[in-house]
């Protein structure tokens, strides 16, 4: 039976984390229907990106040129390749004002029954700048209150990674904490640092979550290689 892990879709909203039960999120404040991400990255079919992590993995993420309708919202489709298992990963992208948004499957069973909006970038966005993304998940028959806060820690920015040089570089810090739901009590739950280059999309990532007993992991990718279609 293969092991469920969790994508590095679904860390990038844990790793985000830091919750209240009080105020909705950013996620989910949202307007009318969304925009392609072509701003954000390519939605062109046949574009692909190429991830080399910490655990030795290899992921392609690659644009399918096609749209799909979630949660009543329309979201461009990417599916994302472990080159090892061959297992793929639906994605789902979409821009909604001036908010990209993923779609992360919240079920750790893997099932994709629960899906979460989440904000992941702004459009033009500036140093201090901040926003959240509430939801919730179930874990062994109990529930859990979750909420992400990034913060937009540069831009403008230049790294090389994997021999390539990237520019316009936007880096997000995120922190999270977790509580069971309706007690007033937040956990710390670690960090995620996330870097995005205009125009290509997600470059680095790099996840450090500890959720009590229930999920611990540290993780990190960077994009070895990629092709936009013109």
């Amino acid at each position: 039976m293969r092991k469920y892990i969790l994508p590095v879709a679904a860390l990038s909203l844990l790793a985000t984390m830091s919750l209240t039960a009080c105020k909705k999120g950013d996620n989910q404040k949202l307007d009318g229907d969304n925009n392609p991400v072509s701003d954000f990255m390519s939605t062109r079919a046949d574009s692909w990106w190429m991830y080399g992590s910490n655990e030795g993995t290899v992921t392609i993420r690659r644009a399918t040129g096609k749209d799909s309708t979630m949660l009543g919202r329309i979201y461009n489709y990417y599916e994302t390749t472990d080159t090892t298992s061959q297992y793929i990963t639906p994605e789902y992208f979409g821009k909604n004002q001036d908010k990209f948004l993923m779609l992360v499957d919240m079920d750790l069973n893997g099932n994709k029954q629960n899906y979460m909006n989440v904000v992941v970038q702004k459009e033009n966005p500036a140093v201090g700048e901040t926003w959240s993304n509430t939801g919730s998940l179930s874990y062994g028959g109990f529930p859990f209150d979750l909420l992400t806060e990034g913060e937009v820690k540069s831009t403008g920015g230049t790294m090389v990674l994997n021999g390539i040089t990237y520019t316009d570089v936007t880096e997000i810090e995120n922190a999270l904490k977790f509580k069971p739901k309706l007690t007033p009590i937040y956990a710390k739950a670690g960090k995620a640092r996330m870097w995005f280059a205009k125009g290509i999309g997600i470059i680095r990532s790099d996840f450090d979550i500890s959720i009590g007993s229930l999920y611990s992991r540290k993780y990190n990718d960077s994009l070895l290689s990629y092709h936009i279609e013109p």
